[in-house]
């Protein structure tokens, strides 16, 4: 640890242990470094309620045995707020899910500098990755697996046309989605095609590949041009040995994926053009945050494999719903509460479902819950007197 530091004057530190003494000697150690502390919670409902009520909650300490339950149902909670957190506790990392496997452990029993540095590691690390990616399962990716990942990233340009993937050939690169939008679109073997799903900053390529499937069902095609950090298929499945947590997002973005794809096909066999069209600019929405869509008529009737007159006079009636503002090349959102009531429930389903899987919401993981990353000074213990820290 470096010397010189910051007292974390108003940093907020929840703390989830049932061991009453150790708590307590946990609680008085950092309260002598002018840390906030909220509870000590001895079990997993307190630490729910303590989360609930709390405005303010920079990082959490987690005992993983509390009285015989284990702690995740918080871990999880804390993921889905975008608050970062460690264990402190006599267990391996054998016990804990994969998506947590690579969160910081600090052994029982506790040793004050040690908690200091998974304090100061655990706020740098979500920082970080708030500064650096844009990507959101690359962004919640602990800097250990950050460090992995990066030199084997290439960022590239996505075009507006181009195919990522071919149908039927194999898979010879993943690409995590920073800005646009790409499609998947099914094509039967008389040539006729439809958007099946889509994939944006939400998630990553090469749905299959953790199941041992190198090839495609459908052509993935680029819908709104942006950009994406990309990897060989090689060198991303040996990473996934030696990040947990990279493999354990995938898997369930693949997952995710699966459910928005089946309720497309809902969508398309029950929904009319006006609600199926409602809920893709819905989605758009979500993955690009700019109100503002470059699409064309005739794009939108390949993606929704309607006729371009239904397209239009979809867009008609959005527009004159005051939903949407329809010019040449643009659609233009104007009231997504509105389009939200217009796709009568065929949007958000899928988007629940994302959020449960992954820990965060689809539409940006640093917005969710109450808490969101800033960059205050990290936590370290105070200096005492000239021979540095204690």
């Amino acid at each position: 640890m470096n010397t010189a530091f910051d007292k974390p004057r108003g940093r907020v530190v929840l703390v989830v242990e049932d061991d009453y003494v150790l708590a307590s000697d946990l609680a008085s150690n950092l309260s002598e470094i002018g840390v906030k502390i909220v509870g000590p919670a001895p079990n997993v409902e307190q630490a729910l309620k303590y989360i609930d009520d709390s405005s303010q909650i920079d990082v959490a300490i987690l005992d993983i045995n509390l009285a015989g339950t284990m702690v995740f149902p918080v871990a999880d909670e804390l993921s889905r707020r975008n608050i970062p957190f460690f264990f402190a506790t006599g267990y391996s990392r054998d016990v804990v899910p994969p998506r947590f496997a690579d969160r910081i452990f600090v052994e029982k029993p506790l040793d004050k500098s040690a908690v200091y540095d998974a304090l100061s590691d655990c706020r740098r690390s979500i920082e970080k990755a708030a500064g650096g990616q844009k990507n959101l399962i690359l962004s919640m990716l602990s800097r250990r697996e950050s460090e992995i990942i990066r030199p084997h990233l290439k960022p590239v340009q996505l075009i507006q046309g181009e195919v990522l993937e071919q149908q039927f050939a194999e898979i010879t690169t993943v690409s995590f989605i920073e800005t646009g939008v790409v499609s998947l679109v099914a094509a039967s073997l008389d040539g006729r095609q439809v958007e099946a799903g889509l994939i944006g900053r939400e998630g990553v390529t090469g749905a299959g590949l953790l199941e041992g499937d190198w090839r495609t069902p459908y052509n993935l095609m680029v819908q709104i041009e942006g950009t994406a950090q990309r990897i060989d298929v090689d060198s991303f499945l040996r990473l996934t040995h030696r990040a947990p947590q990279l493999r354990s997002l995938s898997h369930s973005f693949s997952r995710a994926l699966g459910i928005q794809i089946s309720y497309t096909a809902l969508a398309n066999g029950r929904y009319s053009i006006e609600q199926r069209l409602a809920r893709w600019l819905l989605m758009l929405l979500d993955r690009t945050d700019n109100p503002v869509l470059h699409l064309t008529h005739e794009y939108m009737s390949f993606m929704l494999g309607v006729r371009r007159s239904g397209v239009t006079g979809a867009l008609h009636v959005l527009e004159g719903e005051k939903l949407i503002r329809s010019v040449r090349g643009k659609v233009i959102i104007v009231d997504r509460a509105g389009l939200i009531l217009k796709a009568h429930g065929s949007y958000g389903i899928p988007e629940a479902e994302y959020e449960r899987l992954m820990g965060f919401p689809l539409n940006g993981a640093r917005s969710a819950g109450k808490n969101t990353v800033n960059h205050a000074p990290i936590f370290a213990p105070p200096i005492r007197g000239q021979k540095g820290r204690e």
